[in-house]
């Protein structure tokens, strides 16, 4: 092998090895950027999801509030006497401000929510608003239909819960709230070692 040739191959290794690590940075620059960018993704999937889960809850609770009041004040009217009762103007002003709470809670569902989830809401809306119509005294209903307006919200809620817990992925069984009255609570009775008698 002459001079010219051993330069030639020297030349040519150097090269092979300068390509070699250029090629090793562009491919460890691109999986990095990948990574980033899986990395920035699942960051946004996972604020997403704190933020509908926060949005949901406050409607939620914003819902469950109105519920209570709307019983409250029907059994101070007479109407589904299992609750306690609320009496006079101020039981309808905390109704008017649970009821703006409500709204304003809907409205953000409806901006982060997924369509299943809305669609479900605007359901669960209409049951509240007939049982806060009812305890305004928009509604005349007699008992049988005070309990189907109650089963209906009841429905509608567990709708709800469950829409939110497939868009949100949230693992476990659902369980859905039993329609019907509420169960009346039962005392133990004394057994006879117990009776002070």
């Amino acid at each position: 092998m002459n001079t010219m040739e051993g330069v030639h191959m020297a030349v040519a290794a150097q090269f092979v090895t300068l390509l070699a690590v250029v090629v090793g940075a562009i491919t460890s620059f691109v999986v990095t950027l990948l990574n980033e960018r899986l990395r920035f993704r699942r960051e946004q999937v996972r604020n997403w999801t704190d933020k509908r889960l926060e949005v949901y809850a406050e409607y939620l609770n914003a819902v469950k509030q109105m519920n209570q009041l709307s019983r409250r004040i029907s059994a101070a009217r007479g109407i589904g006497a299992y609750a306690q009762k609320l009496e006079g103007e101020e039981g309808l002003a905390l109704l008017a401000e649970a009821e703006g709470r409500r709204a304003n809670a809907a409205e953000m569902v409806a901006l982060v929510g997924g369509g299943n989830t809305i669609a479900a809401v605007r359901d669960l809306n209409q049951e509240i608003r007939r049982l806060e119509w009812i305890a305004r005294g928009l509604l005349q209903p007699d008992a049988e239909a005070w309990e189907a307006c109650n089963q209906a919200y009841v429905k509608a809620l567990n709708s709800v819960h469950k829409q939110i817990r497939e868009e949100l992925r949230i693992p476990g069984a659902f369980l859905p709230r039993a329609l019907g009255r509420p169960a009346t609570p039962v005392l133990p009775r004394p057994t006879a070692d117990q009776d002070p008698s």
